[in-house]
């Protein structure tokens, strides 16, 4: 229904933008949740909670979507998914609206000769509502100056992981609850009771961390961390299908998991006895070169 101009898509939020739009998209090309689930990381469950806004996707959810709905440029998905993630962290005291500054992704070692093109798009003549959009993503900027260091905290953990080893663990020391304390989110799982199951679903990637990192021809090895949940995945970047990631702790229990589609994928969880999880081995795998990489350097391969 339209009102001076504008339309029904204008009083509505990004968060619920982004799940109609992904609705939109899914009912275009004609996938079932179960379809979905087939093509990507995640289960029919976690996709029935993504399209119905009853919980946020991650970036790596939005872009495997993308790619099995047949979406050639997830750019407007991810535009929105940002803008829903500014909106629900805590207002801050008004102050002047500034100009949104693009973050920049760390640079990492590209797997192979080839580097794909630029994946950001200027897009003109956008309909009403993704103009509306870019409005809202202005008035976000002032209350997200306001509370810098919460954004810092959830988005560069929650971001791929750029520094070294021991800047990891050092985040692993810090405020273990930043995440959800921020977002109002409540894990839904604690350490015995996380063993195989997702951390997306369970809220345990609020506080996540990458407490160690490794590199396989490319591939960014990372063994992350929930003080939280107190568990431990194993997650893999910049890969191609087929390339696997396995997790595997000093009782000889496992998780394994393998990019089935786009370039990144991570495993289901184990527990960590206490708040350290030196004891859990990760090894990330190329089968095109016959090559593994484990760490630390020494332990009992899974």
């Amino acid at each position: 229904m339209k009102r001076d101009g504008g339309t029904a898509d204008d009083k509505q939020s990004p968060r619920e933008l982004l799940a109609a739009e992904m609705r939109r998209l899914k009912a275009a090309s004609r996938l079932s949740y179960g379809r979905l689930a087939e093509r990507t990381h995640y289960s029919r469950s976690s996709w029935e909670r993504f399209l119905n806004g009853k919980q946020l996707p991650t970036r790596v959810a939005v872009e495997q979507f993308a790619t099995a709905s047949g979406e050639e440029d997830p750019g407007t998905l991810l535009a929105l998914l940002d803008a829903a993630e500014r909106e629900q962290r805590p207002a801050a005291d008004p102050v002047e609206a500034v100009e949104p500054v693009e973050a920049v992704e760390p640079t990492v070692p590209v797997k192979g000769a080839g580097a794909g093109a630029d994946a950001d798009a200027t897009v003109s003549a956008v309909p009403v509502w993704r103009r509306s959009l870019r409005a809202t993503g202005f008035v976000a900027a002032g209350a997200l100056v306001g509370s810098l260091l919460t954004v810092v905290a959830i988005g560069m953990d929650e971001a791929k992981d750029g520094d070294g080893t021991a800047g990891a663990a050092a985040k692993a020391t810090g405020p273990a609850a930043v995440g959800p304390a921020a977002g109002g989110v409540k894990p839904g799982c604690s350490a015995d009771s996380c063993v195989g199951r997702e951390p997306q679903a369970m809220d345990c990637h609020w506080d996540a961390t990458s407490v160690r990192h490794t590199w396989l021809r490319g591939l960014h090895i990372q063994l992350r961390y929930s003080a939280v949940c107190q568990a431990v995945w194993g997650r893999i970047e910049n890969g191609t299908v087929g390339d696997s990631v396995t997790i595997k702790d000093k009782r000889g229990l496992e998780q394994e998991a393998t990019i089935r589609v786009g370039t990144d994928t991570y495993t289901r969880m184990l527990a960590v006895a206490g708040d350290t999880p030196d004891s859990v081995t990760i090894c990330g795998a190329i089968p095109e070169h016959r090559e593994r990489e484990c760490s630390p350097v020494g332990a009992v391969q899974p």
